[in-house]
């Protein structure tokens, strides 16, 4: 079997999108835990996390998603 090929811009797009919707959400933690962490240690955390979610959404795919939504909601 062969795995369908790369691409570029699909994957451009998925990063995007949640760049867009984890980049807001993770401010708003940022936002809550600023006064603890600090705000320099807080935007290093911060695009940190952002950008390791958002490779492991571009590169997984539309299952990634269901799997981050599941582990961020515990009711």
């Amino acid at each position: 079997m062969s795995d369908r090929p790369f691409d570029w811009l699909e994957f451009w797009i998925r990063f995007g999108c949640a760049f867009v919707f984890f980049g807001f959400l993770f401010a708003l933690l940022l936002l809550r835990f600023a006064d603890s962490t600090g705000l320099p240690l807080g935007i290093v955390i911060w695009m940190t996390s952002t950008v390791v979610v958002c490779i492991y959404a571009a590169r997984v795919g539309d299952e990634a998603w269901h799997r981050i939504i599941n582990a961020l909601r515990w009711w």
